[in-house]
């Protein structure tokens, strides 16, 4: 790691807003020895503009990427798990210029760079509020094939998540913060969160409504920052969903990239 990236690192593993993405089962379960689960995520993204820094470089060409993730966790202790991700590029289309004033259109399918990390918790319990401190190493492989272009971008990349939750009988709030450094020619890159959330019972089920902030950014000068709203469903101990759509409020782009545009997801996982 070069000194920019060591020192972008620290800065933000102590900064007040400091993402690491969320865990099976929606970052939720399991929270007992010998518990195992496993989740799939549908993601489509959109981007509406080829922007180059803050500027709308090339207005109207688009990016769309439609993806399936399979996730899966295990946890020796509570507070020591496993957990695995991979990717699948079901569908990535974007618009480039193509030199004579017209688009060129590139595509990207087939299987993603998985990840696997190793999240360490110790969690507490207060008056009336419970919640917990994380700890996770993480290393993403290079799998991923080549393409017109790729959403993951084939090198090893070692990362480092802390995070910090906790909830009362009505109320969530989680923090975290992540840095990846790609072992090639890929910039180093963070993502941070902040989450609010208020819990609810209907009809012996229970779930959560959550307002969802993610900042993501890159030593090239690339910075995202994406917003909204969440809901999250305990069917029935076993089955859990969750819904959420996020919309790009702030893109600057270090390098000729897609912005301005949003996200939407949905989990269906199980916990055992």
């Amino acid at each position: 790691m070069n000194k920019g990236s060591l020192k972008a690192l620290w800065a933000l593993l102590f900064s007040v807003s400091v993402l690491f993405a969320d865990d099976p089962i929606m970052n939720m379960m399991p929270r007992w020895d010998g518990g195992w689960g496993f989740q799939f995520i549908e993601e489509y993204r959109y981007e509406n503009d080829l922007l180059l820094g803050g500027r709308k470089e090339y207005p109207g060409f688009t990016e769309d990427v439609h993806l399936l993730h399979f996730e899966t966790v295990y946890t020796w202790d509570k507070s020591v798990r496993v957990t695995a991700k991979f990717p699948w590029v079901l569908d990535a289309r974007r618009e480039m210029p193509d030199g004579f004033g017209g688009k060129l259109i590139q595509r990207d399918s087939g299987i993603g760079d998985p990840m696997i990390s190793l999240p360490l918790k110790k969690y507490f319990n207060l008056d009336g509020r419970s919640g917990s401190w994380t700890f996770k190493p993480m290393l993403r492989m290079p799998v991923s094939g080549k393409d017109d272009y790729e959403i993951y971008y084939d090198q090893w990349s070692p990362g480092l998540g802390l995070g910090y939750e906790f909830e009362t009988a009505n109320w969530y709030f989680g923090v975290s913060v992540s840095g990846h450094e790609y072992l090639g020619s890929q910039p180093f890159g963070s993502h941070s969160s902040i989450d609010f959330g208020y819990n609810f019972d209907a009809k012996g089920t229970n779930g959560s409504i959550f307002w969802e902030t993610d900042f993501h950014w890159e030593d090239d000068g690339s910075e995202t920052l994406y917003a909204g709203p969440a809901l999250y469903w305990n069917v029935n101990d076993t089955v859990h969903w969750k819904l959420e759509w996020k919309h790009d409020f702030h893109d600057r782009q270090g390098i000729l990239d897609h912005g301005n545009g949003g996200v939407f997801k949905f989990s269906l996982g199980w916990v055992f």
